[in-house]
C-alpha cells in the first residue's frame, strides 16, 4: 500500500451532493420564515392603522372619513408615526370605512403576493376575511 494522501474523485463527489442536499432543504425552511416574517410586519402594520384609528375615534368621537387605497384618511395622520407610509414595497394599506355593514371600519392589505396574504389570515385575530389579492381585518 503506498501512502495517500488527498480525496478521491468519489469521496469529493459525496460530499458536494450531501452538501447540496443540506443547502436545499435549509433554503425552503429559510424561505418559509422570511415569508412569515414579512407577514408579522405587515400585521404589526396593521395594528399601528388600527390604534390610530381607534384613537381618532376616542379624540373625535367617530371614525376617520374612507379613503382611496394607500391614501391616510383626513385627520388620522395626526395619529399615526410621523414616517409611517401604507405604501410598502410588496403591499399596500387601505383604511376601510364600511358604514354598519355589517362592519363599520377595517383595514385592508393588497398584495399580489399570495403567500404573503396566507400567512397573513393565519395571524390575523377574526373577524378576517380575504377576496382576491385583499386581506381584511375589521377593526369594529
Amino acid at each position: 500500500m503506498s501512502d495517500r494522501k488527498g480525496f478521491t474523485l468519489i469521496e469529493l463527489m459525496l460530499v458536494v451532493l450531501i452538501v447540496s442536499i443540506l443547502a436545499a432543504i435549509a433554503q425552503s425552511r429559510l424561505s418559509d420564515v422570511l415569508v412569515k416574517a414579512r407577514a408579522a410586519d405587515a400585521y404589526a402594520d396593521m395594528q399601528v392603522v388600527r390604534g390610530a384609528a381607534l384613537e381618532f375615534q376616542a379624540n373625535q368621537n367617530g371614525w376617520p372619513p374612507d379613503a382611496a387605497r394607500s391614501v391616510v384618511p383626513t385627520g388620522l395622520d395626526v395619529y399615526l408615526p410621523e414616517t409611517f407610509s401604507l405604501v410598502k414595497s410588496d403591499y399596500q394599506l387601505d383604511f376601510d370605512n364600511w358604514g354598519r355593514s355589517p362592519f363599520e371600519i377595517g383595514v385592508t392589505l393588497i398584495t399580489t403576493d399570495a403567500s404573503l396574504g396566507l400567512n397573513l389570515l393565519d395571524i390575523l385575530p377574526a373577524p378576517k376575511w380575504n377576496s382576491g389579492n385583499k386581506y381584511s381585518w375589521v377593526i369594529e
